[in-house]
């Protein structure tokens, strides 16, 4: 008698201990994951068309993964705003960090302070070279050296032998690189150039700025602007200045107005790096991390760079226009 109620004592724990698993296995699956949240900071101003286009990539991918993602940017490329926006960013503890190093020595405290609260940084566009002292999962694109070497090589093409280098983002890592890759092949190549700043914030004074260089330097026969916001105003300058189109216009970047602009024999050339992957796939590596300790297998992940000229840029058109390329 005994043996048989330990028997049925034994059965229904067995009974109970099964139902509480159960209740428990369904609470576990009812009950909603947290969601995901990424931060993304970059440097890039509100009204650069460029940066307009990292921002759809990154949202997309937020979109399609289902995480919540920030997007934050400094009005103007000012490196003491931007750090404190990573600075206030750190505080809230996000899961992830996804940021733009155009300046390594302004953002490195604030980047520091990230990885010492085991926030993971993935680094897009610019400061890949921060990944020497500070641990990041990925650099995501371009060797902007590499990208002013080839823009270089193209613009030997065209003949020319003085050349304008013009920067709009003074202080811009990234924009040093280009201007030091493309100078190193011309100079090997005996053409001369020159580079001028540019403030990106005042199409107006840019054009006038250009205007008054060229009336001066009546030898100039190639203009490289390292991004559309100088090569915008100017290439509307040249409409008039420059009626012969005996200066050969080209630019690092694209918008639809580049584009348009090559169509019409206004600009010779644009480098592509293919700025919607780099907002697109950092939330894809970041989320990936987070949620199943994938990690990047390559330290630098290259978008670019690419030529965008008379012979495909119908092809991206229509993509620029609806702000995916």
């Amino acid at each position: 008698m005994i043996k048989k109620h330990k028997a049925k004592y034994l059965n229904i724990i067995i009974i109970v201990c099964f139902a509480l698993s159960c209740s428990n296995s369904s609470d576990q699956k009812n009950k909603p994951n947290k969601k995901v949240t990424i931060n993304m900071i970059t440097h890039g101003q509100a009204t650069d068309p460029f940066w307009s286009v990292v921002s759809n990539g990154a949202k997309d991918a937020a979109q399609d993964l289902g995480v919540n993602l920030y997007y934050q940017s400094p009005q103007s490329f000012d490196m003491i705003t931007m750090s404190q926006i990573i600075d206030a960013v750190v505080a809230t503890s996000p899961d992830g960090l996804i940021i733009s190093v155009p300046d390594i020595p302004a953002l490195r405290k604030s980047i520091i302070s990230a990885s010492k609260k085991n926030i993971p940084i993935i680094v897009i566009n610019a400061g890949s070279e921060i990944m020497e002292d500070i641990d990041i999962l990925t650099y995501v694109g371009q060797s902007e050296y590499d990208a002013g070497v080839k823009a270089a090589k193209e613009m030997l093409k065209e003949d020319v032998t003085n050349v304008l280098c013009v920067n709009h983002e003074i202080g811009n890592i990234s924009l040093d690189h280009r201007e030091q890759g493309f100078r190193k092949i011309l100079t090997e190549n005996n053409v001369t150039v020159k580079t001028i700043p540019v403030d990106a914030s005042d199409p107006s004074e840019t054009k006038e700025m250009i205007r008054a260089y060229l009336t001066s330097n009546q030898n100039v026969d190639g203009i490289l602007t390292l991004g559309p916001l100088g090569a915008i105003p100017i290439m509307k300058l040249l409409k008039d200045l420059d009626i012969g189109k005996n200066i050969k216009l080209a630019t690092f970047d694209f918008t639809p107005e580049i584009i348009d602009g090559i169509m019409n024999h206004q600009i010779v050339f644009a480098l592509d790096q293919q700025q919607y992957l780099q907002g697109y796939l950092p939330v894809v590596l970041m989320n990936l991390y987070i949620t199943n300790k994938n990690t990047p297998a390559y330290k630098k992940l290259e978008t670019g760079p690419s030529i965008i000229n008379i012979e495909n840029a119908q092809d991206v058109l229509s993509l620029s226009k609806k702000g995916s390329r």
